[in-house]
This record gives C-alpha cells, structure tokens and sequence, in this order.
C-alpha cells in the first residue's frame, strides 16, 4: 500500500453501495475510499461530492485496471459480477462481492479457480451474518439455549409497484427495479433476496439436504419471478427451514422481514427493520423454567451505534482481513466470515429451488441440472 490506507475501488454506485459499503468505508479509521465506477454520471457525482472520492470511472474495468487500489467492493448487477471479480483477481486486488456472486455455478466455480489461483481474500457479501441478532442466534444454537432445534421460517416482503410493460429508466435505477425488469440478472425476486437467508440457514444448521420449493411471478410484467416459497431440509440435523419472499404483496412501502427459530426448549422471534432505517434486529426469546410453567418472554438487546450494524460489521471485518488485524474489534469470528464457497452454496440452492419449480418435484444437492423457467 501506497499509505497507511487500505485505498477501496468500488464499482456500482446504487442502493446497496450507499447504505453498506461507502458510509462503512468512509468511517473506518483504516481504509479510505479511492475511486468508485458507475455509468450514471449522477451517481458518480453524489458520491464524489460526499465522500471526497480522488477518482472517478465511468468504465469498471478501468477502475480495476488502477495500479494503486488494494481492494475492491463489486456492487455492480448481477450479471457483472463474475467477470469483474475474475479480473480483480488477476491484478491481485481482494475482493468483498455483493451475492449472488454469478447467474451459474459454471461461472462462480471460473471465479473459484481464479481466486485460488491469485490466492487473494475474497468475501463474499451476505451481510446478515454480521447482524448482532443473527450472530446471537448462532451462538445460542451452538450453546443449546432452546434444545435441538428442529425448525425455523422467514416471511419478508417488500411491496413494489406495477410500473407497466415500459417503466421509466429513471426510476428502475433509482429503486432497483432493474432486479425484475432485465433479462440479463439470470432470476428474478428470489435469486436476490433469497441468499441472504439461505446463507443463514446453512451457518445454523449446516448444508442442505435438499429444496423444494413453489416459485410464481404474480405481476406480469416483470421478467422473472416476484413470489416464492422454498422448504429446506439439511444433511447433518433433522431441521427444516422456510423462506417466504415477496416483492408481489400489498403493503407499506418498505415491507416486513420477520421470522422465528423453534427449538425443543424455546423459540426466538426475531424481526428485522428495513436496511434505510439503520436499526438493530429485534429478538425474543420465548422459553419455560420447567415443563409445568408459562412460557417466559425476554426481549434481548443489542448497540444501536451505527458502526455496529450489520453492513458495517460487514466491511469492517474485509479491512481487518485485508489488513492481516485482529476482528476482536467487531467481535465476530473469522472462521464465521462468508467465503466464497458459502456464496457458490447461497446461489446452488436458489437454482435448486427454480429446479424444483420447473419440475414440480424435491430437488437433491449437489444439483445435477438446472434449466432456467420459462415464464
């Protein structure tokens, strides 16, 4: 390094950059923010002009290509990621990638090779492992707080409008509706949103057994899905977990994301506010002191410091990595980190679950085949 200063290149200026990465980047003590890519010229300038940006590139290969970034945030869509990533990695530069890491396995296992070969730290950015709620989760679980546990379910929605057949450029950028509007993401509603709690499942129950699952796309106007419904069983445990995810309900604007963990001797509920509001989960552990009693209520509480949220927690521990530091200053493991091996997982059972859709049966992992839906 050049400074003192991991110098951070990011590339994709939109939503998940701006409430994650640049704000968490800005405010670490170790990093600083060097260049950012986008092709919005107006992107490039908001944040340029809030963070101090020395470097700007309409081009992402350009920003790639710059001999004095040590490493990369890749915030860019869908279909961008692998070859952004692969390329990073041959110029030597470590790499945090927003999921899904690809379309396809065949092109998450390229990126594997490449990573391996350039033997760089490449994490992969399923943020709510660093949620302080879902960390607590996992540690309870392994403490056997509630018994065995044997089951849990997740309901999130959030409630997206019907643009039409035609929406307004403009307003798909500014909203992400490109997620259900551009044939080049390889998925719609589900391959975005459902890796994050298919990453979760897996950090608490270990791998999956196999998935099935009921996927629809209720507005017809968007390419892919935007309403399903995946069951989990899992290879280690008799657990079965289910992920309900929607952007096709009626409701408020930012939605709902809530679930609960059942285990023989309790159960936490947990609910999660919307990643704009920048606030804590909220657990409840429900339990008895013996078989006879009522059940007992305890709400568990967490730092509400904004440097503790799961994003920041999440870029934080890539610069101690990067850094070669200690992550006692985030207090989460590193052998709890997401790699990319938990990302090519993340994406496996949401093609999985798109199998079981398209032959209407119980899809086994490893996955043998997968043909996209022909909606």
């Amino acid at each position: 390094m050049a400074s003192n200063k991991l110098k951070i290149g990011l590339i994709g200026c939109g939503m998940v950059a701006n409430i994650g990465h640049l704000p968490a980047y800005h405010e670490s003590p170790y990093a600083e923010i060097w260049a950012i890519s986008d092709p919005l010229k107006a992107h490039l300038k908001k944040v340029q002009n809030l963070y101090n940006v020395p470097k700007t590139y309409e081009d992402p290969n350009d920003l790639i290509d710059d001999p004095d970034i040590d490493a990369i945030s890749i915030c860019s869509p869908h279909w961008a990621h692998a070859e952004q990533a692969m390329r990073a990695a041959n110029n030597g530069l470590n790499i945090i990638c927003e999921k899904p890491l690809g379309t396809s396995l065949k092109e998450v296992d390229r990126m594997i090779n490449v990573v391996e070969k350039n033997k760089i730290v490449f994490q992969t950015a399923t943020q709510k492992r660093f949620d302080l709620g879902f960390q607590y989760i996992k540690e309870k679980i392994v403490e056997k707080e509630i018994g065995d546990v044997f089951h849990a379910s997740v309901f999130w929605y959030h409630s997206m409008p019907d643009l039409g057949r035609n929406p307004r450029k403009d307003l798909i950028q500014e909203i992400g509706m490109w997620r259900l509007s551009d044939n080049r993401c390889g998925g719609g509603d589900l391959l975005d949103h459902g890796p994050h709690y298919f990453d979760l499942f897996r950090w608490w129950f270990g791998d999956v057994k196999d998935v099935s699952a009921k996927i629809r796309r209720i507005n017809e106007n968007r390419v892919n899905e935007d309403h399903s419904m995946v069951l989990l069983s899992f290879k280690e445990n008799e657990a079965t977990a289910i992920f309900e995810r929607s952007e096709a309900f009626f409701g408020g604007v930012y939605g709902e994301e809530m679930g609960r963990v059942h285990g023989t001797e309790g159960t936490y509920y947990f609910d999660v506010p919307n990643e704009y509001k920048r606030k804590p989960s909220k657990i409840t552990l429900f339990s008895r002191q013996n078989k006879l009693a009522k059940p007992s209520k305890k709400k568990i509480s967490f730092s509400k410091d904004a440097g503790d949220l799961a994003y920041a927690r999440e870029i934080r521990t890539f610069v101690n990595r990067v850094l070669g530091r200690s992550n006692e200053d985030v207090g989460f493991p590193l052998d709890w980190v997401p790699t990319i091996y938990d990302g090519r997982a993340g994406l496996e059972i949401v093609l999985a679950s798109y199998e079981s859709q398209r032959l209407n049966k119980v899809i086994d992992l490893p996955l043998q085949e997968y043909k996209p839906i022909d909606w």
